[in-house]
């Protein structure tokens, strides 16, 4: 599958916003970490907001700005390498994060660059850096609490 407009990475990006919001809310339930668990809940929280910003952008208006600029973007460079699975390990949740964000924010920045309307490009771009602030985050627990372990 490729994404020929910027109504596709929408729509796509209001389900990896879900999905997100379940990954987190599964990795607050296994982290055996306080902090942890607070950052995944508050995580949770900021991608069912974003969920809720991208299921309220004008389609109609996405529409008009895809058609004058819609190359392909191949689906495959924007998903988590490994796939989610309700038995996943702490440490595998978080391999899994870290991936799925690299990916949302390199998607959110594609997207961005596909559209000549500021207030869309706007909001691509800081999508992108959340995802890539939320990458930091989530590699810093990694870091202090599954490298450590091992």
């Amino acid at each position: 599958m490729e994404f020929a407009s910027l109504e596709e990475i929408i729509n796509f990006a209001v389900r990896l916003e879900e999905n997100a919001y379940q990954l987190y809310t599964d990795a607050a339930a296994k982290s055996t970490s306080i902090s942890a668990r607070k950052m995944f809940e508050e995580m949770a929280a900021e991608e069912a907001g974003h969920k809720n910003v991208f299921s309220k952008i004008d389609i109609a208006l996405i529409h008009q700005e895809s058609a004058r600029k819609a190359p392909h973007l191949n689906l495959s460079e924007y998903l988590a390498e490994i796939e989610m699975r309700p038995d996943m390990s702490y440490p595998e949740i978080l391999r899994f994060a870290i991936k799925a964000e690299e990916s949302a924010w390199k998607l959110y920045e594609a997207a961005a660059g596909m559209t000549d309307d500021p207030k869309i490009k706007k909001t691509l771009q800081v999508f992108a850096e959340v995802e890539k602030g939320h990458k930091k985050r989530i590699e810093n627990i990694y870091d202090d609490h599954v490298l450590t372990e091992n």
